[in-house]
């Protein structure tokens, strides 16, 4: 008859220490229910990233590119079919928000609503919250702020920031 090996001690603590870092089997991650909540986790390093860098172009200006591209170039609902075994459709419809915050200030967020949903959680009314960006008013120049996730999204950033600079008005493609 054989004996059952005997788990080496690094081997039980690192199992043992899995088992109690790991999430549940069918946690849900907590999905931002407001743009302050969102930046916060952002700000926090916990799940996403933060860049920020000046421009040699004045708020109002910035302000007026962002104005003038975020609803052509990013209020859009892409629309997917795969053939999969199965037809499936899926959407992402995308909600961007530019809001002025008195004379020195100005908040870009952009919502996505996805159809299936990704997630089990309740989404905030316009959907996840997947960028954010302050624009703040530096002298004659403008800090601007980008917070958003380490993963996807990133073309969108691109875009914020050739915007920010004047140096392109292209929109990104949209997934």
């Amino acid at each position: 008859m054989t004996r059952p090996r005997v788990l080496l001690p690094a081997a039980l603590i690192g199992l043992v220490v899995l088992l109690l870092i790991a999430p549940p089997a069918g946690a849900i991650i907590p999905v931002p229910q407001s743009r302050e909540e969102f930046v916060s986790i952002i700000a926090g390093g916990r799940a996403g990233k933060m860049e920020t860098f000046t421009v040699d172009r004045g708020l109002d200006e910035v302000y007026r590119t962002f104005e003038s591209l975020t609803t052509p170039c990013l209020d859009k609902k892409i629309e997917r079919t795969a053939n999969v075994g199965y037809v499936e459709h899926s959407s992402s419809d995308y909600n961007p928000t530019l809001k002025r915050m008195g004379h020195d200030r100005a908040e870009f967020s952009l919502q996505v609503v996805h159809f299936p949903l990704g997630t089990r959680e309740k989404t905030p009314p316009g959907g996840m919250y997947v960028m954010a960006a302050d624009l703040k008013r530096a002298g004659a120049r403008t800090e601007v702020v980008i917070y958003r996730p380490t993963i996807g999204y990133k073309n969108i950033s691109e875009s914020l920031t050739e915007w920010a600079e004047g140096g392109s008005t292209d929109c990104p493609k949209l997934r």
